[in-house]
């Protein structure tokens, strides 16, 4: 009997104490550990910051250059930054992975599904034109599986997927009329890129530039990229485009909606989200600045930081970088920010 009260009383007082220290804690970082308990000082030390900005890169070209073989800056090959050589593209990996950022899929930023882990930062890839260097396939194996080149970007990324498990490595790769310029291959890499992790999107048919195009003409352009894509990986590809040359730059201009909503071969397709090209961040999905239909980019290249290079934005980010609380269903946010929400996709939000 005395050790049945001596018990009692120690349940009782072990239950207060929790008590007294539930007003301080929030429960539910990770289901799968269920006695995780993370409290608002960890949300503090952490910064973490649910409303912060998110990097969206923007690649065209890797090439199998060293960056000593370029006369450009650091690891660019031609003056603008489009084309970046294959260390300079491993080393931005590394960048990002060192500085904290973790990949999430573009679909699932516009979407507000942000699935990253406590006190890392989202970061997402994406790549224009369809160039043979994306994906370059070098035959097929005994099963009529393609060979990737290692030394292209997807070749690349499969590295750093080994490499870095945690990295959640993805990309969203945006293609023209020619996909990935390599005819005999290119129902098959598109196959292999939605059945491994990668996204597809629409860049145009002819790489237009929509600040002068007709209404027929932006139909046809949008419409049939879809409609290819239709074809060979129906209901697998993304419904974004990435404007070429970044045109139009004004979301007034009056070809946007026939972007969005385009009609071809008897088919209407509606666009979610426009790309933009590059020169800076974007916010959160959960902020009153995010314009999912509108979005903007990094031109992922080297100019001694400036002129919104990778080094400058990225010293940018530094102070108002997202920083999740590794729960995809809750938002948390900083009480002084609280003004700044708009969207919260029906998640909880947590303030502190």
């Amino acid at each position: 009997m005395k050790k049945f009260l001596v018990l009692l009383i120690i349940l009782i007082l072990t239950g207060c104490k929790n008590s007294a220290n539930k007003e301080n804690t929030v429960e539910n970082i990770d289901d799968s550990k269920e006695d995780t308990i993370i409290t608002v000082e960890d949300y503090k030390e952490n910064n973490i910051n649910e409303l912060g900005n998110v990097p969206i890169m923007m690649y065209h070209g890797i090439q199998n250059l060293n960056n000593d073989d370029t006369s450009y800056i650091g690891g660019n090959i031609d003056k603008d930054g489009y084309q970046r050589t294959k260390e300079a593209f491993i080393n931005d990996l590394e960048f990002y992975y060192n500085s904290g950022y973790r990949m999430v899929r573009l679909t699932d930023y516009v979407d507000g599904n942000i699935d990253v882990e406590f006190g890392k930062s989202p970061i997402i890839l994406t790549f224009d034109d369809g160039l043979s260097n994306n994906i370059k396939v070098t035959g097929l194996d005994e099963s009529g599986n393609i060979i990737i080149d290692p030394n292209s970007a997807v070749g690349i990324l499969e590295d750093f997927k080994k490499k870095y498990p945690d990295f959640n490595v993805t990309a969203t790769f945006f293609v023209n009329g020619g996909l990935f310029e390599q005819k005999e291959y290119n129902d098959k890499i598109l196959r292999w890129l939605v059945n491994n992790g990668y996204d597809i999107g629409n860049h145009t048919y002819s790489h237009v530039n929509f600040s002068n195009a007709s209404i027929d003409e932006t139909n046809k352009e949008v419409g049939s990229v879809y409609d290819i894509l239709d074809n060979i990986i129906k209901d697998k590809y993304v419904n974004i485009v990435a404007l070429p040359y970044g045109s139009p730059y004004s979301f007034e201009h009056e070809n946007i909606n026939y972007i969005l909503n385009s009609t071809y071969n008897n088919k209407t397709y509606t666009t979610k989200s426009l790309l933009r090209v590059g020169w800076t961040y974007d916010s959160s999905p959960f902020s009153k600045d995010f314009n999912p239909k509108f979005l903007k980019r990094i031109r992922a290249y080297d100019n001694n930081g400036k002129d919104f290079d990778i080094e400058m934005n990225f010293n940018l980010l530094l102070n108002n970088r997202y920083i999740s609380d590794g729960d995809v269903d809750t938002i948390v946010i900083k009480s002084e920010n609280k003004d700044m929400l708009k969207e919260t996709y029906s998640k909880k939000v947590i303030e502190y």
